[in-house]
């Protein structure tokens, strides 16, 4: 699955061109020590806007769509650990810390809150 046509997919659920390339951001499942998730890197300013993620995972032929909505996060910097003015994070794919933040120095940021929908592919 590719980002065009995992947004291709996505907008035409929601009958809306609401996932654009400035607005979301795409990551396939890598490993990260003995675990394995999506590394996500946001720039802080586009806490701003509306942001969405599409989570790739190759191995379960599948993919997660969240949504952060516009200011829905005030301090990304206060949530995640910081590089290069982005929020850095890594999203845990395993259970039970499946779709946390695991990066030292950040604030173990849940993500679940975010999902909108989970397609097979």
């Amino acid at each position: 699955m590719t980002k065009i046509e995992a947004m291709k997919r996505i907008n035409d659920r929601l009958g809306a061109p609401a996932l654009t390339d400035k607005n979301t951001h795409f990551a396939n499942v890598a490993p990260y020590g003995t675990d394995e998730g999506w590394w996500l890197k946001i720039p802080y300013l586009t806490f701003k806007q509306e942001l969405h993620f599409i989570l790739n995972n190759e191995k379960t032929k599948n993919f997660q769509h969240l949504t952060i909505h516009a200011n829905q996060i005030l301090s990304p910097g206060m949530k995640f650990r910081s590089s290069d003015g982005a929020a850095d994070a890594f999203l845990s794919a395993a259970t039970p810390k499946r779709l946390i933040d695991l990066l030292q120095g950040g604030s173990k940021y849940n993500f679940t809150r975010h999902v909108v929908h989970e397609y097979r592919h």
